[in-house]
């Protein structure tokens, strides 16, 4: 009976959600499209839509577009495809929405024309809500989540992914907040998607791995990030234990338990007797069960047991405010003489000089001259000579150049060789004028608004195997286009550390191990601060919260360079009442984590502008979570 009840709930989700794959056929071309999460993505976040290809007709070069319709302001995203007779191609189209949406489509245009279109139904979860993802086999497994309560959230939804539709992507996965593998041979996993579900427990996933019989195959892939070894013997066991993590009243539950070996730093539930294992890497949670998942279907405290073991995590999205409200950190963050108004002393000043030129002095001279008469062409000659005068300081002052501005927050963990950079682009143009950018494979191109942009034609990036290209991005005389450029990255800056807890306050060492300089560096916890000073290659500094510190990111007093306002960088991206992104209510910086945030002098992505490596003025602000453990 309780299977019935499970089967039943999961194939109500199945239609609630609608159809998540969806196919058609025309001119021999076959589309079968499978979107988001089982059909769910998270507003704001980038997601996948996976497009399975097959071409029966003629040969065909072209491209996937996916756009919501009916909802004009939302993007448009792209990806090119080779297709000859015959081929059969699937194709990972990275896709967001700004705000909701019930449907997308997918078009497959060449020379301009739709070969063929397909719409499929979408279902939005909304930020403050918590998204499981559960991959495997097994649909019914885990649904009763659906009534799990986590703090901070308003809700629950748990949908079910395959592994082949596990994007091999981190950020693709910044919407999910806890994934469940059961019952998958991980190692047969491809590398980006075992490296990216790492990546994405870095910067903030919760990761549940189930164990029982199946559980040294489901583990194999991911024994580097599991919080226990594996011991390859399986043992009957008693998983009423459990009972003392819920509180609930005695159950029998008994099975096969996979045997292991806890490594430092691994929190053992219940104390007494394992029986679930969780331990933190980076910004995430990785958690072990030494039973099968599946045991547990059918308890009625199943819901309440997970929502012991899974923590509220706060994430640092730094892009999540920019694509869905707009808000572009350049806007107060970068300082450009060229786009900047004259001082009112320098107006009141031209005014006065082009009001004597024009009248007493042009007087006073032609009455000398005994010229009166002149007077029909001096004025008009006048007026020209000080209109082109203008328009040349002008264009001086503009520098008659291109310049592109960057700047990008580095999110990394202590010892990691990957990392996320998110880099804010800002295009100045001082005449109207048309560029060609392009960035590197994996690369997320989005663009936000802010300064006088809002009229101007929105971008569309088209991806392909070689990186992502954002054709005829147009520019205004003397205007600014900022686009948002997101990537998985290895960390410029590396750092080792020695943390110790006195109490709650931490105190310890930072040395900076790389090649880089850390400018301007200090220690956040918990709201708080302390400075290191510049940490030069090599260089090494104290810290000792029980003594004095600020408050972050408010007290920081910080220099700032001739183009970028750092300080101003700080109180955007970590000021909460600011903040709009997926459960907010928190600060972006974990309370329990003990960050490095410093600085340096550099642009960190690369850019091509019309074919070229362009040259930028670029400042990076590292955020390096330590480990404590």
């Amino acid at each position: 009976m309780v299977y019935v009840r499970a089967a039943m709930v999961a194939l109500i989700c199945a239609l609630l959600v609608g159809p998540v794959a969806a196919q058609e056929q025309a001119f021999g071309i076959t589309l079968t499209l499978r979107p988001g999460y089982a059909g769910a993505y998270r507003m704001g976040e980038w997601f996948p839509v996976t497009v399975e290809v097959a071409n029966d007709g003629r040969d065909l070069r072209g491209v996937l577009e996916w756009s919501f319709p009916g909802a004009q302001s939302q993007p448009v995203f792209r990806r090119a495809i080779d297709l000859p007779r015959g081929s059969r191609k699937r194709v990972t189209l990275e896709v967001f929405a700004q705000g909701f949406a019930r449907n997308g489509m997918v078009r497959l245009i060449e020379n301009g024309n739709v070969v063929i279109e397909q719409s499929i139904g979408i279902e939005a979860i909304e930020m403050d809500r918590f998204l499981v993802v559960v991959l495997g086999s097994d649909p019914t497994l885990l649904t009763s989540l659906n009534a799990m309560s986590v703090s901070g959230a308003s809700g629950t939804v748990v949908r079910h992914v395959s592994p082949e539709d596990l994007p091999p992507h981190p950020l693709l996965l910044r919407g999910v907040n806890a994934i469940f593998i059961h019952d998958v041979d991980t190692a047969a996993l491809s590398v980006d998607q075992r490296a990216a579900l790492r990546n994405w427990v870095h910067l903030g996933g919760q990761l549940v791995v189930g164990g029982g019989i199946n559980g040294e195959r489901t583990a194999a892939g991911l024994a580097d990030i599991l919080p226990v070894e594996i011991m390859r013997t399986v043992e009957q066991g008693d998983l009423s234990l459990l009972e003392q993590i819920t509180g609930s009243p005695p159950t029998p539950l008994t099975g096969p338990l996979l045997a292991v070996r806890p490594r430092p730093g691994t929190d053992a539930l219940p104390p007494a007797a394992p029986l679930i294992y969780r331990r933190s890497l980076g910004s995430g949670v990785v958690t072990f069960s030494a039973f099968d998942l599946a045991l547990l279907r059918g308890w009625a405290a199943e819901p309440d047991l997970w929502s012991r073991v899974l923590r509220p995590l706060p994430l640092f999205i730094p892009g999540f405010d920019a694509r869905v409200n707009q808000i572009n950190l350049m806007q107060d963050a970068l300082r450009i003489p060229a786009i900047q108004l004259p001082s009112a002393t320098a107006l009141t000043a031209f005014l006065i000089a082009y009001i004597l030129v024009v009248g007493p002095m042009n007087y006073l001279a032609l009455r000398r001259l005994r010229r009166l008469e002149w007077a029909w062409v001096t004025i008009p000659v006048t007026v020209i000579v000080f209109t082109a005068g203008v328009f040349l300081v002008g264009f001086g002052l503009r520098g008659g150049q291109t310049q592109l501005f960057q700047v990008a927050i580095v999110q990394s963990s202590e010892g990691e060789a990957q990392g996320a950079t998110t880099a804010y682009l800002a295009l100045f143009s001082p005449i109207r004028g048309s560029y060609t950018l392009r960035f590197p494979v994996d690369h997320l191109v989005s663009e936000t608004r802010g300064f006088d942009d809002f009229t101007a034609r929105p971008i569309i990036a088209t991806g392909d195997d070689n990186g992502v290209t954002v054709p005829d991005l147009l520019i205004d005389v003397a205007s600014v286009r900022t686009l948002i450029v997101e990537a998985p990255t290895p960390p410029p800056v590396q750092v080792q550390s020695t943390v110790r807890f006195d109490g709650d306050e931490p105190l310890g060492e930072v040395r900076n191990v790389g090649s880089l300089a850390l400018e301007q560096a200090i220690v956040v916890h918990r709201g708080r601060f302390q400075p290191l000073g510049d940490l030069a290659p090599g260089a090494r500094a104290a810290f000792d919260f029980n003594g004095s510190y600020g408050s972050f990111p408010f007290g920081v007093s910080i220099g700032d360079d001739r183009a970028f306002n750092r300080r101003q960088i700080l109180f955007r991206l970590f000021n909460t009442s600011t903040r709009v992104a997926p459960l907010s209510g928190r600060s972006p910086l974990d309370d329990q984590g003990v960050y490095v945030i410093g600085w340096g002098r550099s642009a960190a992505l690369p850019v091509e502008m019309n074919g070229w490596t362009a040259a930028q003025e670029g400042l990076t602000l590292f955020v390096i979570r330590l480990r404590t453990t």
